[in-house]
């Protein structure tokens, strides 16, 4: 079972999204161990906020061999091509940390040194589509990777 961190900044409010979380953490149960941590939002000036999620985020992105941050100008991939990638780092056995930023983001410094960035998507969308965006796209990689129906 191949361990996959996933770290959000706040919490999923909305039922419908709180339910196809759900959904996509018991379909991947068969292909990664997911590891869901949410961390609350900084408060106060946008800048401080993000400084001060960065300090609570770095020690959970040093605990892996390959930090991911979802942010508007990291790499967009098609499907297969994150499927290839996953499988990639899944055959040099590097632990995987996929970090969702709150509202603001994430702090440019920490940007700077986080080298693997993805984007899901050119268009803006909220935060808890997002993370089910997230999680339907590792199930639908692993799919790929395992020759599974799902994929079309």
């Amino acid at each position: 079972m191949y361990p996959i961190a996933v770290i959000a900044f706040g919490r999923l409010r909305l039922e419908p999204c709180r339910g196809l979380e759900r959904h996509y953490l018991d379909m991947l149960r068969p292909y990664a161990k997911v590891d869901l941590t949410e961390l609350t939002e900084g408060k106060g000036d946008p800048a401080r906020q993000l400084r001060e999620e960065a300090e609570r985020l770095r020690p959970r992105l040093k605990a892996v061999t390959c930090p991911v941050l979802l942010t508007p100008e990291g790499k967009l991939r098609d499907s297969e091509a994150l499927a290839r990638w996953l499988g990639e780092r899944m055959d040099r056995g590097e632990g995987l940390a996929f970090a969702l930023g709150s509202s603001h983001g994430f702090d440019p410094a920490l940007k700077a040194e986080v080298k693997e960035q993805l984007s899901l998507s050119p268009l803006t969308f909220p935060h808890e589509l997002s993370r089910v965006m997230l999680l339907e796209q590792l199930y639908r990689a692993f799919t790929i990777l395992r020759g599974r129906e799902y994929h079309k």
